[in-house]
């Protein structure tokens, strides 16, 4: 076999593999921590999400990029969102990292175009 091979295979083996356990790991301790938190009743997330209820938002979640829409309804440690088409996406208070309203242009002014 080529050298070149055996580096590549030691590189997967020395810094890959153990950094995809450790972000797994990571993920898995921040889920345990909030379930626990939720238990004791410190978990202030669904009240924090209660205020974007009826606006349109993305909300990034561990597992996805992003999920845009509007924010139907918040109940227990789950949040309803539905997109333009009318499709319903349900997701764990858990796992949501960030909350933000859509960026719109909200004073009305328009943005000035240079041509």
């Amino acid at each position: 076999m080529q050298p070149w091979f055996w580096w590549i295979l030691i590189f997967i083996l020395l810094f890959v593999i153990p950094a995809k356990r450790a972000w797994q790991h990571r993920q898995a301790m921040v889920s345990k921590r909030n379930r626990v938190k939720r238990r004791k009743g410190e978990n202030t997330m669904n009240e924090l999400i209660r205020s974007y209820i009826g606006k349109e938002v993305i909300i990034w979640a561990s597992s996805s990029s992003g999920v845009t829409g509007t924010l139907t309804k918040i109940e227990e440690n789950w949040v309803e969102i539905e997109d333009k088409d009318g499709n319903k996406q349900i997701l764990n208070t858990d796992y949501i990292s960030r909350v933000q309203e859509y960026p719109r242009n909200k004073n009305g002014k328009k943005k000035a175009v240079i041509v």
